[in-house]
């Protein structure tokens, strides 16, 4: 046996955070066109890229929308849990991914 000191663990929390919303009018997403308006109508005219996840409820209602990247003008670089996260913290059913 290896006579090694103990590791402190850190207990953490992750919360989801309300910012703002955004009233939707068709209430679920059937189509590109659907998340291309809801998208439009979150984001407006930007003038870099922007990764967004859309999370979704079982009826495929949007529930949360989430930034994970501003790139620069035309690129963004985004890792699959910066995805991920919103999307378990939200409790979302799917999730839809774009940039702008």
């Amino acid at each position: 046996m290896t006579n090694q000191s103990a590791k402190r663990v850190n207990i953490v929390s992750l919360k989801l955070m309300k910012e703002s919303s955004i009233l939707y009018k068709n209430r679920s997403v059937r189509s590109p066109e659907d998340v291309y308006q809801l998208l439009k109508q979150f984001l407006g005219d930007v003038d870099r890229e922007y990764f967004v996840v859309v999370c979704l409820d079982t009826k495929n209602q949007p529930t949360a929308i989430n930034i994970c990247h501003i790139g620069s003008l035309n690129a963004s670089i985004v890792h699959p849990r910066e995805c991920f996260k919103p999307a378990i913290l939200s409790n979302a059913a799917s999730i839809l991914v774009g940039h702008i």
